[in-house]
């Protein structure tokens, strides 16, 4: 097969069609990664189907593993196992020619896959993202939105497209031993008003494979994707998170999180008066910033809080003195993972700091060691989109209000985590934490 001369026609057809309407091209890494996840179980040639294919990159990766992994299927796909659609003539032309290029005569037809019937083997697709509600919302006639819902769990939920193409495509899935394969938005996988979309696709399928492609997969697209794999029959109602997380996640639940009036987002927000407020040096209050805060250890001010007279036009907000004073743990705000110290000597602190005041019943070293833990790193990056984005990660109050807590009901190793901190053993207080969360029933 000519894979690398398909290839080079299939990136020259990309950039004549036309972009916009929610159309991005498939890296060639990304659709044979794909391909892989779902064709590599399978023993026999499948009927496969691109119900949006574009130019033809997630069924030209598809042929590549074949060529590589499993030649023989490619008689079968030359002789009609190999189906693609897409509503663009251009598209449809365009996919042609590459899969002509690629040694497999012309199969991409005019259709919309929305309306289309039929069931196959395998469905990968990677539908146009457009959204029609929120703030960049798509327009769309009153009519079709009534339409699509009426026909589309998954579009009544959240009207989008790719939400009516996710469950089309578990539609056109063959029930028994068939194989999805979705390229989405990474905020389906645990976004509330993405739980109708889920429930639609795992009301055939069960979820197998949750890669996440990060941000900038596909040009000038900063939304986060992922790769999202199906298979077997109806799964459970639940976020699309990778295996591991959501098992863990599903067993930390049972232990309650800290009451809200525990953290506060009360640092020095300068507003627009910055350079009245804040200074390197000279007189003026110590002030930290969240690079002053490491795990278990607060380093000395670098900022100071100016004394200053706000004069018309400009505004700021700095809290009591005793809200600062009265916090017991200070953690900073941008990161991936709650990064703690305890609020030692005691100073102001800008809104890049998030306070914690302590809870009767938690010992504050106990809570530092929970808090600077691997495993509440990954329970916060599991439960949280934000702060699993490579640009601006970010604990917010929210977070740190929802993250599970084990208590004193767990038993000698409450003590030993927060005895482990005292003596500044870090290492053994991450284990014992781990241990603490192992031991959720």
């Amino acid at each position: 097969m000519e894979i690398d001369r398909a290839w080079k026609l299939h990136k020259d057809i990309e950039r004549k069609l036309a972009r916009g309407a929610g159309r991005v091209y498939t890296p060639r890494r990304t659709a044979f990664r794909l391909a892989d996840l779902i064709l590599s179980p399978l023993t026999e040639a499948p009927s496969l189907l691109d119900p949006a294919c574009g130019a033809g990159a997630l069924l030209l990766g598809a042929l590549e593993w074949a060529a590589s992994a499993r030649p023989q299927w490619l008689s079968h796909w030359s002789h009609g196992g190999l189906h693609a659609w897409d509503i663009d003539p251009e598209a449809v032309e365009g996919a042609n020619a590459v899969f002509r290029a690629a040694g497999i005569p012309a199969g991409a037809i005019v259709r919309d896959g929305l309306t289309a019937t039929g069931e196959y083997d395998a469905v990968i697709a990677n539908p146009p993202w457009i959204s029609y509600s929120g703030r960049h919302a798509a327009k769309l006639s009153a009519p079709r939105k009534r339409e699509l819902a009426a026909r589309f769990a998954a579009f009544a939920g959240w009207p989008a497209l790719h939400t009516a193409f996710a469950e089309q495509c578990a539609r056109l899935t063959r029930q028994d031993g068939g194989r999805l394969g979705l390229i989405l938005p990474m905020q389906m996988s645990d976004l509330a008003g993405y739980a109708a979309a889920r429930r639609a696709v795992t009301s055939h399928l069960s979820l197998e494979h949750v890669i996440e492609l990060g941000e900038n997969e596909f040009a000038n697209v900063t939304e986060p994707a992922g790769l999202f794999v199906f298979g077997g029959s109806a799964g459970a109602d639940r976020a699309w998170l990778p295996g591991s997380d959501a098992d863990l996640l599903a067993r930390v639940r049972s232990f309650a999180p800290l009451p809200a009036a525990c953290f506060g987002d009360v640092g020095v927000h300068t507003g627009n008066a910055a350079d009245l407020l804040v200074g390197r040096d000279g007189p003026g209050k110590p002030l930290r910033v969240g690079r002053d805060i490491e795990p278990f250890r607060l380093a000395p001010a670098t900022h100071v809080l100016r004394a200053a007279e706000l004069p018309p036009g400009r505004y700021a907000r700095v809290a009591d003195e005793c809200r600062y004073r009265e916090a017991l743990i200070v953690l900073r705000q941008t990161a991936d993972r709650p990064i703690a110290a305890r609020h030692q000597p005691w100073g102001y602190f800008r809104n890049s700091v998030l306070a914690c005041y302590g809870d009767p019943r938690h010992d504050v070293d106990y809570l530092l060691g929970v808090l600077n833990s691997d495993v509440i790193a990954r329970i916060h990056r599991s439960m949280f989109r934000d702060a699993r984005q490579r640009t601006f990660p970010q604990v917010k109050i929210s977070h740190l209000r929802a993250l599970p807590v084990p208590g004193p009901e767990i038993g000698p190793v409450y003590d030993r985590i927060a005895n482990a901190v005292r003596a500044r053993d870090f290492s053994a207080a991450n284990e014992l934490v781990s241990q603490a969360y192992a031991s959720a029933p």
